[in-house]
């Protein structure tokens, strides 16, 4: 009997506590489910993959160059680190250069598409960040 009645008065506590959730009817606004997110997003990177792959990373960071733009490429994650150089020569470079990131590298998953985007994603960024050091040094 007091497990009964202590289940019941931590049941009635937790749902007190708990706000109702607006619906689209009640605000007028659609609030997307994260299964919509992540299928936009993957919609997205299925068609953000192949204008990657057509890219030089060479030719790109060059071109950077010549322009006076010199930065780095991220890593996905939260990595104290960049694509394609060794941590200990990053950390005597990673100050006289900014850390920039590709659309999409980040510490989230989207889906298969977005995994595939962003393996060559990080390809690119490995190779932008080889050529982009010499200028960085």
């Amino acid at each position: 009997m007091k497990q009964t009645l202590l289940a019941l008065l931590c049941t009635t506590a937790l749902m007190g506590c708990h706000e109702p959730v607006a619906s689209d009817a009640d605000t007028g606004v659609h609030i997307p489910s994260a299964a919509e997110i992540s299928g936009t997003q993957e919609q997205y990177y299925a068609k953000q993959l192949p204008l990657l792959q057509a890219r030089n990373p060479t030719v790109d960071a060059t071109a950077s160059i010549q322009q006076g733009k010199r930065y780095f490429l991220c890593n996905a994650g939260r990595s104290a680190t960049v694509p394609g150089i060794a941590a200990e020569v990053f950390a005597t470079v990673r100050d006289k250069c900014p850390t920039e990131c590709l659309d999409g590298v980040t510490d989230a998953l989207y889906g298969e598409n977005h995994r595939r985007y962003l393996a060559v994603a990080l390809d690119y960024s490995a190779k932008w960040n080889q050529v982009m050091l010499a200028a960085c040094r």
